[in-house]
């Protein structure tokens, strides 16, 4: 009997930050990235949260990204597969 596809579950982080622009999305998980390089010298920081998020959810099997509005925050996404009991014969 072939595998199932795994069932996923979702989950969301909202906050009310400063929001990222569009064009800096698909960067955001990158290593050393940081929408704002004043950022790292105002709050520190080396810019590999996201990247370090990215490969954690990945490696479970997981996908991440986000949506975000400039002055209205953003929403950060992630999926893991549910693991099912398996019977043993």
């Amino acid at each position: 009997m072939a595998n199932p596809k795994p069932s996923y579950i979702l989950f969301s982080i909202k906050d009310q930050g400063r929001g990222t622009p569009e064009e800096k999305l698909e960067y955001i998980f990158d290593r050393f990235q940081q929408v704002d390089v004043s950022d790292s010298r105002q709050k520190g920081g080396t810019g590999l949260g996201l990247a370090i998020c990215k490969s954690i959810v990945q490696q479970h099997g997981g996908q991440i990204w986000v949506e975000s509005s400039p002055g209205q925050g953003s929403t950060f996404y992630f999926t893991l597969p549910l693991l099912h009991a398996q019977e043993t014969s």
